[in-house]
């Protein structure tokens, strides 16, 4: 990004993708991506310029998971017992509102959660927009359980599922709006919707600054209690439920993920911590908070 097209950038105005409003501030240049902006109104951050097609299909690719350590269909089984130990978590708050039923994890990768699902009595279904994770998914669950593609390509009736699930997704959508509202007219009227995505209002975020780890060139939106709450309003829903969330993980995942998405001071740490474990340590699972929200949204009486 040369110095006039970064100037350009830091003094135009744009309007929020989200609430449109005008009123937008240009925060920081995100190396290998566009700037970060946030609106003052509805205080949603975004990136801008947006990765095109061609740069998602190729971010999105098998490479994309060597960060899970996987590749193939070789699959990593301290990786899958790590997610599934985090999705069991969503399962239980989802059940706290719904019984089991037909349930869309949208975003499925190569459907971890929705093995968590099937396990719990679920009926799984699936979209996922990466054809290598979407191929390894429908192994699992089946050609027409896995839709590959975005949601709004899809095809499923309309109040189909009892509960429709976004874990690390929303953030990766060009437009959250849309994805919400199409998700919430799959919804069931007495279903819900769990969410899962970073928390520009989290601790963290506060403590690294710039240097947060979930400022990615591929999360193109960010979001807090306010903004998420908005978005819910906007798309006929209303939040039930917020936390600050907690996910499983293990020292050999965090090996990977840092070496692969390297950060100045977390990536020595972690290669420190993990070379002095004891190997049967390192793929033992602890839960942390690491800076993301979890939101249960209803449809609106």
């Amino acid at each position: 990004m040369n110095r006039q097209f970064r100037t350009n950038f830091l003094h135009s105005a744009l309007a929020c993708p989200l609430c449109g409003s005008t009123h937008t501030r240009a925060r920081f240049f995100l190396p290998g991506s566009g700037v970060v902006y946030r609106c003052r109104e509805c205080t949603v951050e975004f990136i801008s310029p947006q990765p095109d097609e061609i740069q998602l299909k190729k971010l999105y690719s098998e490479s994309y998971y060597a960060a899970w350590g996987i590749s193939g269909q070789q699959d990593n089984e301290s990786t899958r017992a790590m997610k599934k130990a985090t999705f069991r978590l969503r399962l239980a708050l989802i059940r706290q509102y719904v019984p089991p039923g037909r349930i869309l994890d949208i975003g499925c990768a190569t459907g971890y959660f929705l093995e968590v699902a099937e396990e719990e009595g679920f009926k799984p279904f699936g979209v996922e927009f990466s054809a290598y994770a979407a191929a390894r998914a429908r192994l699992r669950f089946g050609a027409g359980a896995i839709f590959q593609g975005t949601l709004e390509q899809s095809f499923f009736p309309n109040n189909s599922f009892m509960a429709i699930t976004m874990s690390d997704l929303l953030e990766h959508v060009r437009s959250p709006s849309t994805t919400v509202t199409v998700a919430e007219r799959l919804l069931n009227p007495t279903g819900v919707i769990l969410i899962m995505t970073p928390d520009i209002g989290a601790p963290s975020r506060f403590l690294m600054g710039q240097r947060w780890t979930h400022y990615k060139p591929e999360h193109l939106f960010y979001f807090n209690r306010r903004s998420i709450t908005w978005l819910a309003n906007r798309c006929g829903l209303q939040l039930e439920h917020f936390e600050r969330s907690k996910k499983a993980l293990n020292l050999s995942y965090l090996h990977t993920q840092f070496g692969v998405y390297r950060h100045w001071l977390l990536t020595p740490l972690v290669n420190m911590a993990w070379r002095l474990a004891p190997k049967n340590l390192r793929n033992r699972n602890f839960y942390l908070g690491i800076g993301e929200m979890a939101v249960i949204l209803k449809k609106r009486a």
